[in-house]
Protein backbone atom coordinates (compact mmCIF):
# COMPACT_ATOMS: atom_id res chain seq x y z
CA UNK A 1 0.00 0.00 0.00
CA UNK A 2 2.65 1.90 0.55
CA UNK A 3 4.10 1.97 -2.40
CA UNK A 4 0.84 3.17 -3.81
CA UNK A 5 0.46 6.44 -1.58
CA UNK A 6 4.03 7.26 -2.55
CA UNK A 7 3.15 7.58 -6.22
CA UNK A 8 0.14 9.40 -6.10
CA UNK A 9 1.75 11.75 -3.59
CA UNK A 10 4.34 12.31 -6.50
CA UNK A 11 1.36 12.87 -8.69
CA UNK A 12 -0.65 15.02 -5.94
CA UNK A 13 2.60 17.06 -5.77
CA UNK A 14 3.27 17.74 -9.55
CA UNK A 15 0.06 18.43 -10.50
CA UNK A 16 -0.09 21.32 -8.05
CA UNK A 17 3.11 22.63 -9.58
CA UNK A 18 1.01 22.35 -12.81
CA UNK A 19 -1.75 24.63 -11.67
CA UNK A 20 0.59 26.81 -10.34
CA UNK A 21 1.99 27.31 -13.95
CA UNK A 22 -1.30 27.07 -15.23
CA UNK A 23 -2.30 30.47 -12.72
CA UNK A 24 0.93 31.87 -13.67
CA UNK A 25 1.10 31.85 -17.12
CA UNK A 26 -2.70 32.97 -18.39
CA UNK A 27 -1.45 33.01 -22.30
CA UNK A 28 0.64 30.89 -24.40
CA UNK A 29 2.90 33.76 -24.98
CA UNK A 30 3.84 34.44 -21.67
CA UNK A 31 4.24 30.74 -21.07
CA UNK A 32 6.98 30.67 -24.17
CA UNK A 33 8.98 33.54 -22.74
CA UNK A 34 9.76 31.06 -19.33
CA UNK A 35 11.96 28.90 -19.56
CA UNK A 36 12.00 27.80 -15.88
CA UNK A 37 8.31 27.10 -16.58
CA UNK A 38 8.39 25.01 -19.44
CA UNK A 39 10.54 23.14 -18.25
CA UNK A 40 8.92 22.56 -15.16
CA UNK A 41 5.58 22.19 -16.74
CA UNK A 42 7.23 19.19 -18.95
CA UNK A 43 8.61 17.44 -16.44
CA UNK A 44 5.64 17.71 -14.10
CA UNK A 45 3.83 16.01 -17.07
CA UNK A 46 5.96 13.22 -17.38
CA UNK A 47 6.33 12.41 -13.71
CA UNK A 48 2.73 12.23 -13.73
CA UNK A 49 2.37 9.83 -16.63
CA UNK A 50 5.46 7.85 -15.27
CA UNK A 51 3.84 7.40 -11.84
CA UNK A 52 0.08 6.51 -13.73
CA UNK A 53 2.17 3.81 -15.99
CA UNK A 54 4.00 2.55 -12.43
CA UNK A 55 0.62 1.94 -10.88
CA UNK A 56 -0.52 0.15 -13.97
CA UNK A 57 2.41 -2.44 -13.76
CA UNK A 58 2.00 -2.79 -9.89
CA UNK A 59 -1.60 -3.80 -10.01
CA UNK A 60 -0.78 -6.17 -12.58
CA UNK A 61 2.47 -7.56 -10.76
CA UNK A 62 -0.44 -7.56 -7.71
CA UNK A 63 -2.79 -9.35 -9.60
CA UNK A 64 -0.67 -11.79 -11.63
CA UNK A 65 -1.98 -10.87 -14.82
CA UNK A 66 -0.27 -10.98 -18.14
CA UNK A 67 3.11 -8.67 -18.58
CA UNK A 68 2.65 -5.80 -20.59
CA UNK A 69 4.71 -5.40 -23.52
CA UNK A 70 4.15 -1.57 -23.61
CA UNK A 71 3.62 1.18 -21.62
CA UNK A 72 0.59 1.38 -23.63
CA UNK A 73 -0.46 -2.24 -23.02
CA UNK A 74 -1.00 -1.27 -19.27
CA UNK A 75 -4.32 -0.03 -19.19
CA UNK A 76 -5.59 -2.08 -22.21
CA UNK A 77 -4.90 -5.20 -19.68
CA UNK A 78 -6.20 -3.46 -17.12
CA UNK A 79 -9.11 -2.61 -18.83
CA UNK A 80 -9.84 -6.16 -20.35
CA UNK A 81 -9.61 -7.62 -16.87
CA UNK A 82 -11.99 -5.34 -16.02
CA UNK A 83 -9.73 -2.99 -13.17
CA UNK A 84 -9.69 0.29 -15.63
CA UNK A 85 -12.50 1.78 -17.74
CA UNK A 86 -12.10 1.41 -21.39
CA UNK A 87 -13.18 5.21 -21.70
CA UNK A 88 -10.33 6.56 -20.21
CA UNK A 89 -7.90 4.32 -22.94
CA UNK A 90 -8.24 7.23 -25.43
CA UNK A 91 -7.02 9.52 -23.08
CA UNK A 92 -3.42 6.83 -20.98
CA UNK A 93 -2.46 6.58 -25.17
CA UNK A 94 -2.30 10.43 -25.61
CA UNK A 95 -0.61 10.67 -22.18
CA UNK A 96 1.88 8.18 -22.83
CA UNK A 97 2.71 9.44 -26.34
CA UNK A 98 3.11 12.95 -25.03
CA UNK A 99 5.62 11.22 -21.95
CA UNK A 100 7.41 9.46 -25.09
CA UNK A 101 7.76 13.08 -26.73
CA UNK A 102 8.94 14.61 -23.43
CA UNK A 103 11.45 12.17 -22.65
CA UNK A 104 13.31 11.31 -25.79
CA UNK A 105 12.37 14.88 -27.50
CA UNK A 106 11.29 13.86 -30.84
CA UNK A 107 11.79 17.24 -32.72
CA UNK A 108 11.18 19.30 -30.64
CA UNK A 109 8.79 19.68 -28.14
CA UNK A 110 5.41 22.14 -28.84
CA UNK A 111 4.81 24.52 -26.30
CA UNK A 112 1.24 24.55 -27.64
CA UNK A 113 0.75 21.28 -27.06
CA UNK A 114 2.18 21.39 -23.57
CA UNK A 115 0.18 24.85 -22.87
CA UNK A 116 -3.27 23.21 -23.95
CA UNK A 117 -2.47 20.68 -22.01
CA UNK A 118 -2.16 23.27 -18.76
CA UNK A 119 -5.07 25.01 -19.51
CA UNK A 120 -7.35 22.22 -21.09
CA UNK A 121 -6.97 19.02 -19.76
CA UNK A 122 -5.64 19.10 -15.98
CA UNK A 123 -8.96 18.29 -14.78
CA UNK A 124 -9.28 15.27 -17.31
CA UNK A 125 -5.87 14.20 -15.53
CA UNK A 126 -7.46 14.51 -12.70
CA UNK A 127 -10.60 12.59 -12.80
CA UNK A 128 -8.13 9.90 -14.49
CA UNK A 129 -6.18 9.87 -11.33
CA UNK A 130 -9.23 9.74 -8.94
CA UNK A 131 -10.67 6.46 -10.97
CA UNK A 132 -6.75 5.08 -10.75
CA UNK A 133 -6.76 6.14 -6.86
CA UNK A 134 -9.75 4.05 -6.20
CA UNK A 135 -8.58 1.25 -8.70
CA UNK A 136 -5.61 0.80 -7.00
CA UNK A 137 -6.81 0.79 -2.98
CA UNK A 138 -9.79 -1.04 -3.84
CA UNK A 139 -7.77 -3.43 -5.36
CA UNK A 140 -6.31 -4.72 -2.26
CA UNK A 141 -9.75 -5.14 -0.53
CA UNK A 142 -10.83 -6.88 -3.44
CA UNK A 143 -10.78 -8.89 -6.92
CA UNK A 144 -11.81 -6.56 -9.66
CA UNK A 145 -12.92 -3.00 -9.13
CA UNK A 146 -16.04 -0.98 -9.51
CA UNK A 147 -15.62 2.57 -11.52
Amino acid sequence: MEIYTRKFEIIEDSLKKLSEIKRENPTLSKYRTSWKDKDSAERNIQKIVEAIIDLGKILIAEKKLKEPSSNREVFQILVENEFFPSELISLTDKMIGMRNIIVHSYNRIDDSIIYGVLKKNLPDIKKLISILKKVCLSSKKKGQATF
